[in-house]
């Protein structure tokens, strides 16, 4: 169970967002690293059509974090509905995942 690695995404507006959130995570083990990438988002919300400049966070956790790093997203989150798609890691190398599940 625990051997099994995670990624998971969420977007943000602003830096100072987005580093707190990954700051808190890290620090408190729920992930082994967030990285923080710009993008743009067109999507429609509430019956509008949105284009905005959003961060990326790609967050990696093992299992035994996953509903613990969900929870977190939605208590923590200053979206009313932010984006929490995961996916499960076919492979990473021995090292990598080895690091990860700190």
């Amino acid at each position: 169970m625990s051997d099994t690695l995670y990624l998971g995404w969420t977007t943000c507006h602003g830096h100072d967002v987005a580093e707190r959130l990954a700051s808190d995570l890290v620090e408190r083990k729920l992930v082994a690293c967030v990285q923080i990438e710009s993008i743009q988002s067109i999507y429609r919300f509430e019956d509008e059509l949105k284009n905005e400049s959003e961060l990326r966070l790609s967050l990696k956790f093992t299992e035994k974090n996953l509903h613990a790093v969900e929870s977190y997203i939605h208590a923590n989150h200053p979206y009313d509905l932010p984006e929490w798609v995961v996916i499960k890691i076919d492979h990473a190398s021995a090292k990598y995942l080895q690091w990860a599940k700190g």
